[in-house]
Order: structure tokens, then C-alpha cells, then sequence
């Protein structure tokens, strides 16, 4: 993991997904690369890896914003770059992940409730539906220096794999342990051993001593990841976000997509 993508409209959010790319960023020796992206009224489309050859007030502004962000980070220690990209406004975040090399997203979200959840969703919902690599999203101040407890939330019914092998490798630069949470619906009730089997088995390869396991008995994923986490005190939740039709999405709305909008912590989702 030696480049991450930060989007930003310098919002209070996309100033906690910075301030939180830092840290991950100087523990992990990453570079970042703090992506805003603008509209050009005279039209001009940006193509990725192309820079931008004329400023106005405007995208001025932005880009010493943008400077001011590369700073920060360069003297906490963090190599880092920026990207203006002014176009039509139908340029797209995950669209410059693989021009540069992209292996993580950190991106800051304002959430989303009610009709616009259900019906519109959040931009950040947009990016991680589409992205092809992982992304943090965070949505409240994080205010340690280590990442000390991941609790990694599954079924553990689907090839889980990728995932769990993203996450461990993610906590091991962090010595943190990892917490896999089975999430045993009600309404399709499992034995607990069964559940554990399933748990050990995704894991086998890795050191015992790195997981604990437990499983929450609930008819509401979100809810019993939430709950878990915050009684653990869990600094990170991990998530495989599961392909889904967006006619699928309106009748059960994913489960990493409900986890961005309303915890309060941040949330780690790998593609499958």
C-alpha cells in the first residue's frame, strides 16, 4: 500500500478524512495524493494524469488549499501531491484510481438519512460502489495516534477471503487485533459452533492469537456491528462490500453503504 487517493471539497468532513490519511498514511509509509475536483465554465475537459495549464479565482483558491493540505502532511513527515481537476463536473473519483496507481481511499462522508438514503444515497456511496480498491471512510474526528482493535463483520457465507487478507495485512502495521463478528440473523438462525467453524476456517492461515471471535444474535446487521463495536471500544470496522443491483440496493440497502451513512466510527470496505 504505497499511494492513497484523498478526495476533498475542503469540507469539515473531507478535513477529517485528511487529517486521518495522515496518520494512516506516516504509520503505513504511504504516498497521499489530495484530489479536489472543480468545474471549468470555459469547458475544458480533464483527462487523469494531465495537468491543469490555466487558473482563476476560483480554482486559485483551490489550489492553495491544496498546497496548504501537501504541507500539513509533509511536515508530519508524509510524502504527498496534489491534483486540481477542473472539467465538466462529470468527472468521477474512482475514475483516477488506476491512472495513478491508487491501492486505498480515504474519504471523508456527510452521511445520509431518510428519502435521500433510500432514493439518492451519498456521493461517498456512489465512490465505493464503483471503487475497485479499498476505501476508509470516515465521518467523525479520529483522535489517536494507533489503531489499536478492527473488528472485521461478516456472515462468513461468502468468499470472504480478499477481505479478511486486506485487513490483516492493514493491522499488522498496526500490531492491532482483529475482532471477527458473525452476524447470525435471527430470521436465519445458525448453531453457534457452526458459526465459530466458519469464522476459524476464513482465518486458518493466520496466527490464532491475532483474532478473537464473537457472534451477534440480530435481525439488524448495522445495529449489531454498531453495538459490538462500541462495547469493544473497536477503533476501525472492516466490511467486504457485496455486489448489488440498484434494484437490490433499494429493497435492502447494502450493508457498508448503512454503516457510512450513520456510525460514528470509521469504516474500512474492501471490494470482493
Amino acid at each position: 500500500m504505497k499511494r492513497f487517493l484523498v478526495p476533498t471539497d475542503f469540507s469539515e468532513c473531507s478535513t477529517l478524512a485528511s487529517d486521518m490519511a495522515l496518520v494512516v498514511a506516516k504509520r503505513l509509509g504511504a504516498e497521499l495524493l489530495f484530489l479536489h475536483l472543480g468545474i471549468d465554465k470555459s469547458g475544458y475537459a480533464h483527462v487523469p494524469g494531465k495537468s491543469i495549464t490555466h487558473v482563476d479565482a476560483e480554482s486559485g483558491r483551490a489550489r492553495y488549499q491544496l498546497d496548504s493540505l501537501v504541507r500539513k502532511a509533509e511536515e508530519a513527515g508524509v510524502k504527498a501531491r496534489a491534483e486540481l481537476v477542473l472539467g465538466s463536473g462529470r468527472e468521477r473519483i474512482e475514475d483516477y484510481i488506476e491512472p495513478y496507481q491508487i491501492e486505498l481511499l480515504i474519504m471523508g462522508s456527510h452521511g445520509a438519512t431518510g428519502f435521500r438514503e433510500a432514493i439518492i444515497g451519498s456521493n461517498t456511496q456512489r465512490v465505493i460502489r464503483n471503487a475497485t480498491v479499498p476505501a476508509l471512510v470516515v465521518k467523525k474526528p479520529f483522535e489517536k495516534d494507533e489503531i489499536e482493535s478492527i473488528v472485521f463483520a461478516s456472515r462468513f457465507k461468502e468468499d470472504v477471503n480478499a477481505a479478511i487478507s486486506f485487513t490483516v495485512a492493514f493491522s499488522n502495521k498496526w500490531n492491532a487485533k482483529i475482532h471477527l463478528l458473525f452476524i447470525n440473523l435471527v430470521s436465519h438462525l445458525i448453531d453457534d459452533k457452526i458459526a465459530r467453524l466458519l469464522m476459524s476456517k476464513a482465518v486458518a492461515q493466520y496466527p490464532e492469537n491475532q483474532f478473537t471471535t464473537s457472534i451477534s444474535e440480530t435481525n439488524d446487521k448495522e445495529f449489531g456491528i454498531t453495538d459490538f463495536a462500541l462495547k469493544t471500544g473497536a477503533d476501525i470496522v472492516a466490511v467486504a462490500l457485496e455486489p448489488q443491483s440498484t434494484v437490490g440496493r433499494f429493497i435492502n440497502p447494502n450493508l457498508a453503504e448503512q454503516l457510512i451513512n450513520h456510525a460514528p466510527f470509521p469504516v474500512l470496505i474492501i471490494p470482493q
